[in-house]
């Protein structure tokens, strides 16, 4: 029997005051009270792109930040609770030390982001919501090891708790790494126009980014790293979400423009791709499940 771990202890609690203390300097930006100077959506305003989506869009921070406080809501319980060879944190450690560090690492760059973007700091911003999205992979490819190393024995175990990982960790950190991808691309936007770039230049560059990554995606969850990600299926439906906002704002039916067409050809895309994924997931499920 595996005793207390002090060292994974205190890092999951640390990652809890992080996330704690992230939600209300979100909420303090999000009013443009306390250091800030604006509301977030005002800056964003001000720095208006062709792919931009509705105000409605970023209501998905909501969904994002509930289903994270789940997340670790449930990884709290883990403190509580005993496996046959120790206590559920760390007897087995089904998200390794690695998933904790890179979490903390994030929320600290989702605030950091928030001051750079309120001092309109654009490059900076740039850089910074690059790396939180880079963090986030780190969160799901650490996930993904842990699964691959102790998935079986939760199989045999606790198989609630493999769900409650697949559910609550993996998809709901895929939903936070689709909406940050896609936020980073148009930040990337806003910085090509401070440096000169056509608003409709840089917003179809950064469509077209869009656009690979959606079809790598697609190749690599299905023919490449299946077995480690088969059941993340939130991320179409982000990409549809940002998509539908984006057409909903931009979309001249009279006089559609370049960038809004390739939007439209986007979200046919992702709305096609998104059940032929989850079709390839049952038809997998049957002839070749994971455990």
């Amino acid at each position: 029997m595996v005793d207390h771990s002090p060292f994974r202890v205190v890092i999951i609690l640390l990652s809890v005051i992080v996330y704690a203390t992230a939600l209300v300097i979100n909420a303090l930006a999000g009013s443009g009270k306390g250091p800030f100077l604006h509301k977030t959506g005002d800056v964003s305003a001000i720095y208006e792109t062709e792919i931009t989506p509705a105000g409605w869009a970023f209501s998905i921070w909501g969904v994002i930040y509930s289903w994270l406080l789940i997340m670790l809501t449930y990884v709290l319980t883990w403190l509580c609770r005993r496996s046959p060879s120790g206590w559920m944190y760390c007897s087995p450690a089904v998200l390794p030390t690695g998933f904790f560090l890179s979490w903390i690492f994030n929320m600290i760059l989702n605030m950091t982001w928030l001051f750079l973007w309120d001092r309109e700091e654009m490059v900076s911003a740039l850089v910074i919501l690059a790396l939180i999205a880079f963090s986030n992979y780190l969160l799901i490819f650490f996930s993904c090891c842990g699964l691959a190393a102790h998935g079986s024995w939760l199989q045999q175990h606790y198989p609630k708790d493999l769900w409650c990982i697949r559910i609550l960790v993996q998809n709901g950190i895929a939903i936070y790494t689709t909406w940050t991808t896609i936020a980073t691309l148009i930040n990337f936007t806003v910085v090509m126009n401070v440096y000169g770039l056509s608003k409709t230049d840089a917003a179809t560059v950064s469509l077209s980014f869009l656009l690979i990554e959606v079809l790598l995606w697609f190749f690599l969850e299905n023919f490449v790293i299946d077995r480690h990600v088969r059941y993340i299926l939130t991320i179409y439906p982000v990409v549809i979400w940002a998509l539908v906002g984006n057409v909903y704002k931009n979309f001249d039916p009279k006089e559609p423009g370049r960038n809004a067409k390739f939007t439209v050809v986007l979200l046919v895309l992702a709305c096609l791709l998104f059940p032929f994924r989850v079709g390839m997931v049952i038809w997998k499920r049957s002839r070749n499940p994971l455990m």
